[in-house]
């Protein structure tokens, strides 16, 4: 049964853009939706649903770092019908808007980028050596 839980989930990635549903999903799967239901979430860990949000949200949030898309277009780009939907999805699960994601992910990469640190110039700023452990436990070395 996993195999048709990979179909559907092959589907979800490549269509995400389109208005998915329950019966397109257990189609691809070849499998009643009901049955389907249980056997992706039992597989999966989450409905067919929420499996579909996130994959939506993960492309969103690639474009909005990667992107000069408008959040209009990112919506539409990533299936969402209205703006509004997309906007109020996103900022519950991510924390914050799409703007404000924006602004923080771009932020963070021309940090990354430039090397700027605190106002110092480019470059190399010395370096982090040590061991990371949990509970007494070491985690490995950097």
């Amino acid at each position: 049964m996993e195999s048709a839980v990979q179909r559907a989930v092959s589907v979800v990635r490549e269509r995400y853009s389109e208005p998915l549903t329950l019966d397109d999903l257990a189609d691809a799967a070849l499998v009643s939706k009901f049955y389907f239901l249980r056997v992706f979430t039992r597989v999966v860990g989450v409905t067919p649903g929420r499996f579909l949000s996130a994959v939506r949200l993960a492309e969103a949030k690639r474009l909005l770092s990667d992107t000069e898309l408008t959040v209009v277009e990112i919506s539409a780009c990533v299936g969402y019908g209205s703006v509004g939907s997309f906007a109020r999805r996103f900022t519950e699960a991510v924390g914050m808007s799409p703007i404000q994601y924006r602004r923080h992910e771009c932020g963070a990469a021309r940090w990354r980028d430039r090397g700027d640190v605190c106002g110092l110039p480019p470059g190399p700023h010395g370096s982090l050596l040590g061991r990371v452990t949990a509970d007494g436990v070491s985690a490995g070395s950097w």
